[in-house]
């Protein structure tokens, strides 16, 4: 997103707000298979994508962090921080979804991921109660590999950037998926370097998206709400409350569009959340219909693989399984 303004040095910074719609995802279990075959970690009980990876700082213990595609810039939790004795930086305005705000950052001399090595790096700090975890990885490193995340397998890889597309599901017992070939889809970057996607539609409108892979739920903007003949209301049963952890609050409405379309896979009728966020609009996603895609849409996939290098994204097969119905008016 936008570069956080402080003084003297810019620096990037962005965090995907967490939406305070809670759900319960299965187990499940992370490799880094191509950068470091024999590490496996356990994931957390959360959202439905909500997959976290071994990070090592500073030759510290292993620590936990989420994995969020959504996040522009990777982030600290205060208590980590302090435990490191790590020194501050500059403060950065964190752009999330529903607001912006002023955060503390620290200066890390190096972050270990699988067998890549980051140094000299300055992260915003939130604590842990709002991460959930140790620390999120965002786009600024996930975007030096090739993310896969595997539906069936119930695996996460990260990989060389450019790497084949081909991947060994381990699990006998998830080979459920429609036999369908991958399909790849185009993008480009945008300025907070998520990939907006070509081919999605709702509704036969041409729809300008980005993958979240920490968002439980879908969201559309009001243009897409429009453009697909959603009415909007005042009934509070139609109405969610989404809390950043940047501070803020949206109220955003529920709607079903009558036919989704992701690379061509037609997903039915899908009920979506509708509110114009703050990340849709330092984006300049807010004039044209565009949708945040979360867990409810990608579970849908057998798996979905995200090449930052080369700014595309392959779809594979839909699953026969549907995933579990959400109550979007939960709040």
């Amino acid at each position: 997103m936008r570069p956080p303004v402080h003084d003297p040095t810019p620096l990037t910074a962005s965090r995907r707000d967490a939406l305070g719609l809670l759900a319960v995802a299965p187990l499940l279990v992370a490799t880094q298979d191509q950068v470091a075959p024999s590490e496996e970690v356990r994931l957390l009980e959360n959202m439905l994508t909500r997959m976290g990876v071994e990070v090592q700082l500073e030759n510290d213990q292993p620590r936990l962090f989420f994995i969020d595609t959504g996040a522009e810039a990777s982030a600290l939790s205060v208590e980590l921080a302090q435990s490191l004795n790590l020194s501050p930086g500059p403060s950065v305005t964190v752009h999330g979804v529903t607001a912006a705000e002023t955060t503390p950052t620290v200066r890390i001399g190096h972050i270990e991921i699988g067998r890549q090595r980051f140094e000299d790096l300055i992260l915003p700090v939130f604590p842990r109660s709002l991460l959930g975890a140790d620390g999120l990885l965002g786009l600024d490193l996930l975007s030096r590999f090739r993310l896969t995340l595997d539906m069936r397998a119930r695996r996460v890889t990260l990989s060389p950037p450019g790497s084949s597309d081909r991947l060994v599901v381990r699990d006998p017992q998830a080979s459920y998926s429609l036999r369908q070939q991958d399909v790849v889809v185009t993008g480009h970057r945008g300025q907070s370097g998520q990939l907006i996607l070509t081919r999605v539609e709702a509704d036969g409108v041409d729809v300008s998206a980005f993958i979240d892979s920490g968002a439980q739920y879908s969201i559309g903007n009001l243009a897409l709400m429009r453009a697909a003949d959603i009415s909007q209301t005042n009934d509070m049963a139609r109405m969610v409350r989404l809390v950043g952890i940047v501070g803020g609050g949206v109220t955003a409405q529920t709607g079903t569009v009558r036919s989704l379309k992701v690379a061509g896979r037609a997903l039915g009728a899908t009920p979506l959340l509708f509110a114009d966020l703050h990340a849709f609009r330092i984006m300049d996603l807010i004039e044209r219909p565009a949708l945040l895609l979360g867990a409810d849409v990608l579970t849908r996939f057998s798996r979905i693989s995200l090449d930052y290098g080369r700014s595309r994204v392959s779809f594979g097969g839909l699953l026969r399984r549907p995933p579990p119905k959400a109550d979007l008016r939960s709040p």
